[in-house]
């Protein structure tokens, strides 16, 4: 496997745990598997096309694809494809370099899987997705355009983000949770000289500010905060730390962050709470306050509800390694970890039964969503949707436990005993 590739999956995903332990209280056990899975192939049409490196465009990664919750009833799937004007007529062995570039998005139904539409964009390159989306709206972007539009795909407006230099491959897009934000930048790790960033606001598809910034580690935003994992790149010969700022601020060190093979990325799970992978990993307050760690890393980074109010973890662990024969194995989705709001604990570790997902194929990287309202998880996987029903939140208060069966989700989920009346009540 080409060894940029190599490397971005594996900053997405860690396929084996490192220890055993975790620091919350003990979660709620259970099993889910999916509600409905839909095979794309037929809708998608041509083969899908991933990213091409390499200043000759000798080396192909795999498919650039995305999967987005746009409300909590509709999932949108997205891959490139090369096609002529008739995307009916489109063979999936079709790899004509004439035949024009196409962003192909799938619109689901989330409660049963039926495809509601199928819409085809034109794309200027393979660096082609879905790169926000909140209340409806998303924004897509091909090569240097980005488009904005309404919950019915009508387009809004378009802009136009400068064009990278010459030896980068295009803008990488980091959105916030709530889809209202997206900071770009197109960072050369093999220099030290400040990068180009830009932050886009999405409700109206405005360039907020352009500038500079010595970025020494990988981002991740909110709405009002960007996080750094500084001096994780080796070149900086500096410790490794978590910095916060404002858009108007400066930097400020929140957390010391752990020295490791792999560049981290910080990621918002809401406006003021980010988690920060590593072995232990934080879940860490803007202002520094840590609310929860983990003893052992997890399978990637944090899946988060738009709304804030949860975010799921999934647990890809290594099978199939034989280390005499040196075959690598395959990270398989086991269990997934979910934490409710005001995300002082675990609530739920739940394992996943019914299909055998991975991290990563010769086809593809395993895309992830959460539905905003966090109870719907759906995973797009070599051309396949599939969703999981989640567990409703746990209440604070335990003092009754209900079995709950429904569909394909097997859980013990608390119960709040109702509310005393007050006898001097009127």
């Amino acid at each position: 496997m080409d060894l940029l590739i190599l490397s971005t999956v594996l900053g997405l995903f860690t396929l084996f745990p490192i220890s055993a332990g975790d620091a919350s209280a003990t979660p709620q056990p259970g099993s889910v598997s999916p509600t409905w899975s839909r095979d794309l192939r037929a809708a998608v049409g041509s083969a899908p096309l991933g990213q091409v490196f390499g200043r000759k465009g000798e080396r192909r990664g795999l498919p650039e694809t995305s999967l987005w919750f746009l409300s909590d009833n509709t999932i949108v799937a997205t891959f490139v494809t090369r096609e002529g004007t008739n995307p009916s007529l489109s063979s999936r062995e079709s790899s004509d370099p004439n035949q024009p570039l196409r962003l192909r998005a799938i619109f689901l139904d989330a409660e049963t899987g039926k495809i509601r539409s199928i819409q085809a964009w034109p794309s200027e390159a393979t660096l082609a997705r879905i790169v926000a989306a909140g209340e409806g709206k998303f924004v897509i972007q091909t090569g240097t355009t980005l488009r904005l539009y309404s919950p019915d795909a009508k387009e809004l407006k378009r802009i136009s983000l400068p064009v990278p230099p010459e030896n980068l491959n295009g803008w990488n897009a980091h959105p916030s949770p709530t889809g209202k934000s997206i900071l770009f930048e197109n960072s050369d790790w093999r220099t030290t000289s400040p990068k180009s960033w830009i932050w886009v606001d999405t409700e109206d598809l405005q360039t907020i500010r352009s500038w500079k910034e010595e970025q020494s580690g990988r981002v991740g935003i909110s709405d009002s905060t960007i996080a750094m994992a500084a001096c994780s790149f080796p070149e900086y010969h500096c410790d490794p730390n978590l910095r916060v700022k404002g858009l108007g601020t400066e930097w400020k060190n929140i957390a010391l962050i752990e020295k490791s093979g792999w560049a981290s990325a910080p990621h918002f799970v809401d406006n003021d709470t980010l988690f920060m992978p590593g072995a232990p990993w934080k879940l860490v307050r803007t202002d520094g306050k840590v609310l929860l760690t983990g003893a052992y890393r997890e399978g990637s980074l944090p899946i988060s509800s738009a709304g804030g109010q949860r975010f799921v973890i999934p647990l890809f662990k290594l099978v199939g390694r034989v280390e005499a024969f040196d075959i690598g194995g395959h990270g398989e989705l086991k269990t997934i970890s979910i934490y409710d709001a005001p995300f002082h604990q675990r609530d739920y570790q739940l394992e996943v039964k019914g299909t055998k997902i991975r991290s990563i194929s010769d086809k593809s990287v395993a895309q992830l969503a959460l539905s905003p309202d966090g109870s719907k998880l759906a995973i797009l996987y070599d051309e396949t949707v599939y969703v999981f029903q989640l567990p409703p939140a746990r209440s604070a208060e335990h003092t009754d436990t209900l079995r709950l069966k429904n569909g394909n989700l097997h859980v013990q989920v608390p119960v709040t005993a109702a509310a005393k009346p007050n006898p001097q009540s009127p």
